[in-house]
């Protein structure tokens, strides 16, 4: 509209001074259109419409309320506006794509915070889809399928535990690490049978203690 109303301007005088020449062609220098003036849903800036809310498209003639309709926030840029409904690229989600969207949702055994995924107890990974051990092992083994496979000298659940040599075969208990043998054996294992003779005790014809 600018632009026609300088032109009108120069062209309605009938005497063409220097000034008239200069400020026409100031006009044309300076002055933008907009395709069909926006269609009246949006303002001109330096040749392009800034829409009004509800209103897209080159000339804003784009609405809510017609066959095609525009999408929240243009979907920031980060998708495709279809019928409406924002089409967001990979990494975003949302209405308006403005969410940054976690890998495989989480598996549905998360919740995503920021494009990172804070998985419930039980499991992790970048998408929650591997199965979590007990203390993370205690750094004392690994995890297997949700279950620790502790390094030697360690056992337990969760690999917290001293492992006792031979797990004391079975004929005594792990303390920190040391077997506590049952009455008749001994030995850091528990494999060996002792002797108890007049107060003496006996392995394999060797006195042990008195």
């Amino acid at each position: 509209k600018m632009l026609l109303c300088c032109l009108m301007h120069y062209y309605s005088h009938t005497i063409i001074t220097e000034n008239q020449t200069n400020y026409a062609a100031l006009c044309l220098l300076t002055t933008y259109e907009c395709p069909n003036e926006c269609s009246d849903q949006g303002r001109c800036e330096d040749g392009k419409c800034v829409c009004f809310p509800g209103f897209s498209g080159p000339d804003c003639s784009l609405s809510d309320y017609c066959s095609t309709k525009a999408c929240p926030g243009n979907c920031n840029n980060k998708g495709q506006c279809v019928n409406g409904k924002c089409v967001c690229n990979t990494g975003f989600t949302g209405p308006d794509c403005s969410t940054k969207a976690c890998p495989g949702n989480c598996n549905n055994k998360g919740q995503c915070v920021n494009g990172k995924c804070v998985c419930n107890t039980g499991f992790t990974g970048p998408d929650c889809s591997t199965k979590a051990c007990p203390g993370n092992c205690k750094n004392r083994g690994k995890c297997v399928n949700g279950k620790c496979v502790c390094d030697s000298d360690f056992t337990g659940p969760d690999c917290s535990t001293k492992s006792c040599p031979g797990n004391c075969s079975n004929r005594g208990k792990c303390v920190n690490g040391q077997c506590v043998c049952k009455n008749g054996f001994t030995g850091p294992d528990c494999s060996a049978k002792a002797l108890y003779l007049a107060g003496h005790c006996w392995l394999e014809g060797l006195e042990l203690s008195t």
